[in-house]
């Protein structure tokens, strides 16, 4: 009897062990698994990840390659493109139901802003999709009607330093004549950000928001307003190059007439 107990313990000991080990194992793999069904879930729209790796001992992160398609609705294929994302992790302060970041850097990334023939901002929708109070908008209904003992507490994140830096913003305005704008976005830096993830997206996207209106209305209104005084400069150089013709031709007449005049007072 002791000899069976003592088999199935270790039986039981090698599936732990084959356990985690596979867990740690396709750690990256689990891991980019999941920022794609779920990230895709709350934007609701596809969500899309090159690689991950985790170095779980040093509390580093790094995601490379992170798509957001854009809304339904939009023309431009991409609401971001995230080259390289480096997440520091607190080990010390991360549990079961909070994750500790120390900092995440976002370094070069790609920033698609659409404004369609509806007059919608696709950053907009983007941010409205995940939800009025961050949490989606099918979770409080979700939760309601689940037993209470099978809800599980959201994930809370707190994060220290949240960097975005040297991003390249790519607007449309599809009311002006599908007007495009490659401008640079000043760097966003936020700090000691706390919340679900849907709720930390929302802040991170109506400051981000925020600032693309503003380098839109204070660059893009300045080439407008180039651009139009080139149209301008222009018009006034064709309309005195005119001038200038009708004015030498007038001159011309008058030369011709004078000299017609001078020749019949001479052959009289």
């Amino acid at each position: 009897m002791k000899k069976t107990i003592l088999a199935i313990v270790a039986v039981a000991l090698v599936i732990v062990g084959a356990a985690v080990y596979f867990v740690f194992s396709n750690l990256d793999a689990i891991i980019e698994a999941a920022i794609e069904q779920y990230g895709s879930e709350a934007a609701k729209t596809s969500v899309k990840v090159d690689q991950v790796r985790i170095q779980l001992s040093d509390g580093a992160a790094a995601v490379s390659g992170l798509t957001v398609a854009n809304p339904e609705g939009f023309s431009l294929p991409h609401a971001f493109s995230l080259g390289e994302i480096a997440v520091a992790i607190d080990l010390e302060n991360t549990s079961q139901e909070l994750i500790a970041i120390d900092a995440i850097n976002i370094a070069a990334p790609q920033v698609f802003y659409e404004i369609n023939a509806s007059r919608q901002g696709s950053l907009n929708v983007l941010k409205d999709n995940l939800g009025g109070d961050g949490a989606g908008t099918d979770s409080a209904a979700d939760q309601s009607e689940a037993p209470a003992g099978d809800q599980a507490a959201p994930i809370e994140l707190a994060i220290a330093r949240f960097e975005l830096k040297e991003a390249g913003l790519h607007a449309k305005v599809v009311p002006l004549d599908n007007k495009s704008y490659d401008l640079k976005l000043p760097a966003l830096v936020l700090t000691d950000l706390s919340g679900t993830p849907e709720q930390i997206s929302r802040q991170v996207l109506d400051t981000l928001i925020d600032h693309a209106r503003q380098e839109i209305k204070k660059q893009g209104l300045d080439q407008e307003l180039d651009e139009l005084k080139a149209k301008a400069q222009q018009r006034i150089d064709e309309e005195r190059a005119k001038l200038e013709q009708q004015a030498d031709e007038r001159i011309d007449d008058e030369k011709q007439k004078v000299q017609d005049k001078l020749k019949n007072l001479l052959d009289r």
